[in-house]
């Protein structure tokens, strides 16, 4: 639709326009698909003109779409509709338990092995012995115990700490403090689905930055301070889906950029203690990170426990959030902890867990790229990033067999040109081969079918323009075939990483 044919839609359905009606006129264009993404809007006074409206009230109507990301304004590139707005269901999370469900054999999340965690029962049990000051109405934002075993291991200075409940709660009481309906978000893309589906519910604009080889494109995250984003959200050591780490080189650079942008960054690591070196913006830029720790992965589930440390302002907005909602956590969880934290028997289990993790990631990816498939190295998570023709039809196969991956669409924000699908690297090897099998065997046959299906197209396009020629000489059939290129099968879903 045209700015013309708009402006005459417009005034055939408003008989009297104010900035509500018209703001819900778009609304119903935009949510129908007939004003589709990527469409600019004509001029304020352009509509103002056409309508009767004064510019102000126009542009009113713009500010009530914009805050509700349904549309965006730049400075010269004028206004541009993103899309109707976005469910407050959390699509992302939904998907992925829709594949857990239905599955009997879970290889997508990166769970933790239950044989490789500490003794919580131990744990629990010496916080019994202590039992003075238990069951207090209003407990402290962090017990004084898991702030001293924090102390030890924490990897900046940092003004404060506050108990969350698990790494994405902690995610998203940082970016509830910090972003409000409407503001411009950067965020590594791709990165954990829950995280774009918090954003979602907030309404924030979110400018995905891809990853590359050592750490989040920075050309893309300078743009993205350039056009109003003043938070950055990442996991600078095992990245979900990837399990990359950022460089040192990369870590130099991001923080004089965020420096400079005079922005917040919101780090979270799910896998803190499991890392054979952290990486960290808050050694160089402490004033503007805020960092959350999750132990689930390396004390176990039941933990609930993550810790937030950041900017004394942020911390402090998030403790009045978790006293407003009463989400305070556990002091008997908190202690526990901190018991395992300070624990020489639990801090070495940790510390083998790690290195049985590592080993077992490596005979994985060994494994699929004998196989063919390009898989990134990962630097401590268990995240094995699988290359595949089509992550769809590649998770519904295996769905099928009872196999449950997680398509990688979940983790995007901007489709990637390259299909993935992220498995459980963390698992034991010998026990998860029969299964790494099958997963290759799918790629290799959604890889076939879908090149004997585009093959197909070829002989029936080259066969019409044959036709067509009315009996010339070739008709264009003189064109090679299409093939899979090296490796036949094997290439469509092992490009690149």
């Amino acid at each position: 639709m045209d700015d013309a044919a708009l402006l005459a839609r417009l005034v055939a359905e408003l008989d009297h326009p104010n900035a509500t009606r018209l703001g819900q006129a778009l609304l119903a264009l935009i949510s129908s698909g007939e004003l589709p993404p990527g469409q600019k809007l004509p001029p304020i006074r352009t509509v103002a003109d056409q309508l009767g409206m004064s510019p102000a009230a126009v542009g009113q109507s713009w500010t009530l779409l914009r805050t509700r990301g349904i549309i965006e304004t730049k400075t010269r590139g004028g206004t541009t509709v993103i899309g109707p707005p976005r469910s407050q269901r959390p699509q992302r999370f939904s998907q992925l338990n829709e594949v857990v469900e239905h599955t009997r054999v879970d290889l997508g999340r990166p769970l933790p092995d239950p044989r490789l965690l500490p003794d919580l029962g131990r744990a629990l049990a010496e916080v019994g012995r202590r039992s003075h000051g238990l069951n207090l109405s209003d407990p402290p934002p962090i017990t004084p115990q898991l702030r001293e075993a924090l102390a030890g291991h924490w990897p900046f200075e940092t003004d404060d700490v506050v108990a969350v409940h698990r790494g994405i709660d902690g995610v998203e009481h940082a970016l509830t403090a910090l972003v409000a309906k409407g503001d411009a978000v950067a965020v590594e893309d791709p990165t954990v689905p829950r995280v774009l589906d918090i954003l979602d519910r907030i309404g924030a604009r979110v400018i995905p930055i891809g990853w590359l080889d050592d750490g989040p494109d920075l050309r893309e995250l300078m743009r993205a301070f350039h056009s109003g984003a003043k938070l950055f959200v990442l996991q600078p050591n095992g990245h979900s889906p990837t399990g990359r780490s950022v460089s040192d080189a990369w870590l130099d650079e991001a923080a004089e950029l965020v420096r400079r942008s005079e922005a917040h960054v919101i780090e979270f690591d799910n896998f803190p203690l499991l890392h054979p070196a952290r990486k960290t913006l808050g050694v160089a830029v402490p004033e503007a990170t805020v960092l959350i720790e999750g132990y689930s992965h390396s004390h176990g589930p039941d933990i609930q426990v993550a810790v937030m440390g950041g900017p004394r302002e942020v911390i402090a907005r998030v403790e009045q959030q978790i006293a407003y909602s009463h989400r305070w956590v556990s002091r008997v969880l908190q202690d526990a902890l901190a018991v395992l934290l300070a624990s020489d028997e639990a801090s070495a289990t940790v510390r083998a867990a790690a290195n049985e993790y590592q080993r077992r990631h490596a005979q994985a990816r060994g494994w699929f790229i004998a196989r063919g498939f390009a898989v990134p190295e990962a630097t401590s998570a268990p995240s094995l990033w699988i290359p595949v023709v089509d992550d769809a039809l590649v998770v519904e196969r295996l769905a099928a067999r009872g196999i449950g991956v997680l398509p990688g669409q979940v983790f995007e924000r901007r489709r990637a040109a390259r299909r993935h699908v992220h498995v459980n690297g963390g698992l034991p090897f010998d026990e998860q081969l029969q299964y790494f099998a099958q997963i290759a065997d799918a790629a290799d046959e959604v890889a076939e079918a879908l090149l004997a299906d585009r093959r197909e197209r070829y002989r029936a396009e080259n066969a019409a323009a044959g036709a067509r020629a009315d009996g010339g000489a070739d008709g264009g059939r003189a064109d090679s075939e299409p093939t899979a290129g090296r490796g036949a099968a094997r290439a469509p879903r092992g490009y690149g990483k």
